[in-house]
């Protein structure tokens, strides 16, 4: 197994300034990451040679591209505020749907899918429970192994990432049909709370059972900033763009909440949009810190990215991602790069700066944050 060689003290430093800019304690300068974008990026790792059939059917690929493109980024960008550690969305959304009995569908370009729903209907909530232990599951028993394969490999020093267990909601759309469980909101909401608190205990369990398993000092459970112990945990709610936002904030906020306190408040996702009122939902969940990622249609405007920026410093909430801007499409070419303006509004507001690109990009943009955010 390849072993990783790297700055384990540079690595230390970094730690400490993103833990101490995610407290808003008081910095020396801003952290940022830059990634260098590699000819290899299979599994969606950059420097990784496998596709996602080959590492969820093979545990020693899984961790040897693991580790391969932590390797890579450690080489190719040093001089960055990159945690290394073991990325688990490789197993997909469904997961923890799996663990009540939803079947993986394995490709090779994307995580796994859930193929099709176990149940048809809200009534038929009561044949869930979580009287099983994770991992004596299919996919339980599967990550299990790799994530104490990887451990090993790297003797207990890299953290280990929590899986993609979504958010009580998120998960429970893997169980039903988003349309059904959005009806049952209006027909039978006492049945949706049942479902939601299934699925929230679920998650509890999974996390519980990872840090059984290797350590809570190994379990990074907010993934945006890795730092077993700190940082609270993080949801992936990307459905919040989907239902109507006071629907959310019934039904969804509450248990979303339940998580946040008995784990830290800590990062929310959503794809977005997070426009026009999608915002309101996300804030209703009181986040630690949340992603600048579509804001309105698939667009990425400056404008409202700066919209984002007030809503989140007046709650004192982080902002993670890019500010790349996009008037049209995220995945269109020819996204405008931020400039210095902007830049320094974000990272007043408490922003940390990310991107990815050449290296020759990347000596850029660490001279444009250091020119703003000191170091």
């Amino acid at each position: 197994m390849i072993k990783l060689s790297y700055d384990k003290q540079r690595v230390e430093q970094a730690r400490d300034l993103r833990l101490r800019w995610y407290n808003g304690d008081k910095i020396e300068r801003t952290p940022f990451v830059f990634t260098i974008r590699s000819e290899i990026s299979g599994a969606w790792m950059q420097g990784c040679p496998y596709n996602f059939r080959e590492v969820l059917s093979d545990p020693v690929k899984a961790v040897e591209g693991n580790i391969l493109s932590i390797q890579h980024q450690l080489d190719s960008f040093p001089d960055c505020d990159y945690l290394p550690s073991m990325n688990l969305f490789y197993f997909g959304e469904g997961i923890l749907a799996s663990m009540y009995g939803a079947e993986q569908y394995i490709v090779e370009d994307n995580p796994p899918y859930t193929k099709g729903r176990i149940i048809k209907d809200i009534y038929e909530t009561e044949c869930l429970s979580n009287d099983f232990e994770i991992e004596d599951t299919e996919w339980g028993s599967r990550l299990k192994e790799h994530i104490q394969r990887f451990v090993d490999a790297t003797d207990g020093e890299i953290p280990v990432n929590v899986a993609d267990y979504q958010s009580p909601y998120g998960t429970a759309t893997k169980l039903l049909p988003n349309e059904e469980l959005m009806l049952a909101m209006y027909d039978a909401p006492e049945l949706v709370h049942r479902l939601l608190d299934i699925t929230t205990n679920g998650i509890i369990k999974l996390i519980d059972a990872m840090e059984r398993w290797v350590g809570a000092e190994r379990i990074a459970r907010n993934i945006k900033n890795p730092i077993p112990g700190s940082c609270g945990v993080i949801l992936w709610d990307d459905y919040i763009s989907v239902l109507n936002p006071d629907l959310h904030t019934a039904f969804c906020a509450p248990y979303n909440k339940i998580l946040f306190e008995k784990y830290g408040y800590g990062h929310l996702h959503t794809c977005g949009p997070y426009f026009p009122r999608f915002i309101e939902a996300c804030l209703e969940c009181e986040p630690r810190s949340m992603d600048i990622s579509i804001m309105r249609g698939m667009g990425k405007t400056r404008e409202d990215m700066l919209s984002l920026l007030k809503a989140a410093s007046e709650r004192d909430i982080r902002l993670f991602g890019s500010l790349a801007s996009n008037d049209q499409s995220i995945f269109d070419s020819g996204a405008r790069e931020p400039d210095d303006e902007l830049m320094e509004r974000f990272i007043g507001g408490g922003y940390m700066p990310m991107g990815e690109g050449s290296y020759e990009q990347g000596i850029k943009f660490k001279e444009m944050v250091g020119r703003i955010g000191g170091g």
